[in-house]
């Protein structure tokens, strides 16, 4: 089963992803996709620490590339979670093949900069699927709805 979310969240593991997404999910695994976190040990040691129910793995972009495809056919879900756009386009240059990413958190709620939006045409332009929602009760929302500009990407 393996890989139940993809998540752009720039708080990475907090109440939504562990409470809401959790109690939804129930991951096995939570795997952070972030260089500098993965750079940091007192960073690491805190969001392992965070979810208590989960194994976390905290790795750089290019060691959650590398083992994507071997999680993907692990037991039991996972989810991933990047701090930004960026990363999550990082992540499937790097070779994840993955096809959806649920934007939960980035600067607030959603709100996109102009680095921001040139990460996420890039990612739509590979066909990837961006979808705004919070926690797993509320309705998904193509990002295009709420970005009418990036229909066009």
């Amino acid at each position: 089963m393996s890989w139940a979310l993809h998540r752009v969240d720039d708080r990475l593991i907090h109440g939504q992803v562990v409470v809401a997404w959790g109690r939804h999910l129930r991951p096995r695994r939570i795997w952070v996709v972030d260089d500098a976190t993965a750079a940091s040990a007192w960073e690491r040691k805190l969001l392992t620490s965070a979810a208590p129910d989960s194994e976390v793995r905290v790795v750089t972009v290019v060691e959650a590339a590398a083992a994507y495809a071997e999680e993907a056919a692990a037991e039991g879900p996972a989810i991933l979670l990047v701090r930004n756009l960026a990363t999550a386009a990082g992540l499937l240059e790097a070779g994840a093949p993955i096809l959806r990413f649920n934007l939960g958190g980035i600067h607030d709620y959603i709100y996109l900069d102009d680095d921001d939006r040139a990460h996420a045409r890039r990612l739509l332009a590979r066909g990837v699927i961006l979808s705004v929602q919070d926690v797993p009760g509320t309705r998904a929302i193509p990002l295009s709805e709420l970005e009418p500009d990036l229909a066009r990407a």
